[in-house]
């Protein structure tokens, strides 16, 4: 046991003469920024002669191209009922460009306009009868002042009926 007291003895005085002679830890060196100096720039003094700096401003513009839009042609309807009448009378009243519309609803029979003058027939394209089957229509677009007499039909008695273009 003595051995064992002169070993840890031994070891004790390793360990303290170790901690005593070692040298202390040398600081690290650290760098300092230095503050560098700026440099200023001077501000011109004004002078009397005016700056000769062009601006340009570029605009840029679309021209926008009209487009014709259709005028919607006016129209007026006559009607051919079944009790053998024309709807909304013999007598229509019209702005000058509009078109007039017979239209047949009367399922029993045919109707067909009938031109009473020359000048009502260029616009029918005849002083014919001009049927209208059931169920179909004939237009004319009356584009002149005056007044246009035709004449209903086949039944008995046939209907006088006036276009009158203002």
């Amino acid at each position: 046991m003595k051995k064992l007291f002169v070993v840890l003895a031994i070891l004790f005085i390793g360990i303290l003469l170790a901690g005593c002679t070692s040298q202390p830890a040398t600081p690290v060196a650290t760098t300092v920024p230095t503050a560098v100096p700026a440099t200023v720039a001077e501000t011109p003094v004004p002078s009397a002669e005016p700056t000769k700096e062009i601006i340009i401003v570029v605009v840029n513009t679309t021209v926008a191209t009209p487009v014709a839009t259709p005028t919607p042609i006016p129209t007026y309807t006559i009607t051919f009922t079944q009790d053998l009448t024309i709807q909304p009378g013999a007598t229509a009243y019209v702005k000058a460009g509009t078109k007039v519309i017979w239209k047949n609803d009367d399922p029993f029979k045919p109707h067909t306009i009938i031109a009473n003058d020359v000048q009502t027939a260029a616009y029918f394209g005849s002083q014919e009868a001009i049927p209208v089957p059931y169920g179909d229509t004939i237009e004319v677009i009356f584009d002149k002042v005056g007044s246009y007499d035709y004449t209903t039909g086949p039944f008995q008695p046939a209907e006088q009926a006036k276009i009158i273009v203002i």
